[in-house]
């Protein structure tokens, strides 16, 4: 009877240890029914055990609490996030409420590491699709909740080092490429030796030790393809250095044998968009192959490229095909360029089946075109409406900027001239948005003085987050053109070829002799 007594308080315990995984452990400084807030979102488990696979399509939900939450200083934060197989920016805001707890839910396709950004802390998390991943945060203190607790803690543990990209612009005027390369390989395998020794001795799981590997990958990869990338601006600015004169050594770009292309796991870093970014950038895709061979076998005649120099092609690789021609997307009408020889060869090239029904989706996307939508009965629709509805009855180029971003700047200055020439013009217009967290007053009162920004809107921070995810853009500059009628033209608007924009959007009130 003592055995059987024995067996049952053991079964209780593990019982017991299984479901507070899921729940909120009782905390004094967590009022009690935010407690079982917290219990009845985490109860929600969208996703099925017979599911299985690594991409679905599905959603996560974050749910949460802050302790102390003071409402005057923030009422929301971002996620920003992606489709990194197809280029798609799907930012999303992160609701709070005004005792502390917030929420919000992303659609994804996989497993997905990111951060919650809250004014200027930055809480990293781990999810999966059909999941609800719980979070605590105390002034210093971050605790993790649901089914994904044990990974989160896990990877909380750990922080691996990057590389030092403070002295990047340093080594690539004083270290030959040959050089950095070894420098860098011996710095990534010594991060590796370092975080697997941690993570042997925390016991940590096999799925964790894989995600914290490819971060470290992933990581030096980057800032190997960095120092080449950016090579030829700095031979223009430092004509006479004898390091930057030199070329690139045919194998510079073997580091990548070093990381498995074909993991999937590669996918769910943070630091995935920027790699598979460098890759499809750089030598070793080779994409003026597709441009010297529009409609001919172009994917097909990459492939021949790629694999005269790699045994075989890769998840990657294939990802970064997807990404060119959903790339190419954009810049042209189905009336124009049908792409059915490039959907045709990439069906053939291919290997992974989410991969093709991700083009398909993107393909019927483009055959459809940029139709003019109305703005949604939201909240950040009805901050867009405030912006926009003094000069509706123009055409309007909406431009999202900031002080700290470069690019929006040069966009902003270059135009200047063009702007005052048709600065009275009854047809089309330019309305500038920036935020009061990321451009300062005094700076911002000064520039547009400076540069004839007629049309500008300062706003807060929170209202900004919310029309990032109102267009989905994560990056900036954004452009949003807007028809007379105050609908969405194009939320991701070519500015940069404006003229023949119009002319393809308003033939008739934009022909090609209006800009004479």
């Amino acid at each position: 009877m003592k055995y059987f007594n024995l067996l049952a308080l053991i079964f209780l315990v593990l019982i017991t240890k299984a479901q507070t995984t899921d729940q909120p452990k009782a905390d004094a400084s967590v009022p009690t029914y935010v407690q079982k807030w917290l219990t009845e979102k985490m109860a929600f488990k969208k996703r099925k055990t017979t599911q299985k696979g690594f991409f679905l399509r599905d959603s996560i939900k974050i749910v949460g609490y802050i302790k102390g939450y003071d409402k005057t200083k923030y009422t929301s934060g971002i996620i920003y996030h992606g489709n990194n197989l197809t280029r798609e920016d799907l930012p999303t805001t992160v609701r709070i409420y005004e005792d502390g707890r917030f929420e919000c839910g992303l659609s994804v396709i996989h497993p997905m590491s990111s951060s919650i950004h809250f004014n200027d802390q930055s809480i990293k998390f781990y999810a999966e699709p059909g999941t609800t991943t719980g979070i605590i945060l105390g002034d210093k203190t971050t605790e993790y909740l649901g089914v994904n607790k044990a990974i989160n803690d896990q990877l909380a543990a750990i922080e691996p080092p990057r590389p030092d990209y403070n002295n990047l612009d340093e080594y690539r005027k004083t270290q030959t490429p040959n050089d950095f390369k070894q420098a860098q390989l011996r710095n990534w395998e010594s991060t590796r030796e370092k975080v697997d020794s941690t993570m042997e001795v925390k016991q940590t799981s096999e799925r964790v030790r894989k995600l914290v590997a490819n971060q470290v990958d992933l990581t030096y990869a980057v800032y190997l393809f960095d120092y080449e990338m950016s090579r030829t601006y700095y031979q223009k600015q430092a004509p006479d250095n004898e390091i930057l004169k030199l070329p690139m050594p045919e194998n510079y770009f073997d580091f990548l044998s070093k990381i498995d292309l074909d993991d999937q796991l590669l996918l769910v870093s943070n630091d995935f968009s920027t790699f598979v970014n460098r890759f499809e950038f750089s030598p070793v895709f080779e994409r003026k192959i597709l441009f010297q061979n529009q409609k001919t076998n172009g994917f097909l005649k990459l492939d021949s490229a790629y694999l005269s120099k790699n045994k075989k092609v890769n998840l990657v690789y294939d990802i970064a095909k997807l990404r060119s021609l959903t790339s190419d997307f954009k810049f042209y009408e189905y009336k124009k360029r049908s792409f059915a020889q490039e959907t045709t060869d990439l069906l053939k090239t291919v290997q992974e089946p989410f991969l093709l029904s991700e083009m398909d989706r993107m393909y019927d996307k483009y055959k459809i075109g940029n139709v003019a939508y109305d703005l949604p009965n939201t909240t950040a629709a009805a901050v867009f409406k405030k912006i926009i509805n003094p000069i509706k009855g123009k055409v309007l180029i909406v431009d999202f900027w900031a002080e700290n971003c470069g690019p929006c700047r040069a966009g902003i200055e270059s135009s200047l001239e063009f702007r005052k020439k048709y600065k009275d013009n009854p047809d089309f217009d330019f309305v500038y948005v920036t935020d009061s967290e990321n451009t300062g007053a005094a700076f911002y009162d000064d520039y547009i003085k400076k540069n004839l920004m007629l049309n500008t809107h300062r706003i807060t921070a929170d209202e900004y987050l919310a029309l990032r995810e109102l267009f989905r853009f994560n990056g900036i500059p954004r452009y949003v053109l807007v028809t007379e009628e105050g609908k969405i033209q194009d939320d991701n608007f070519a500015s940069y070829n404006m003229k023949s924009e119009f002319q393809k959007y308003f033939p008739g009130k934009f022909p090609i002799d209006y800009w004479k």
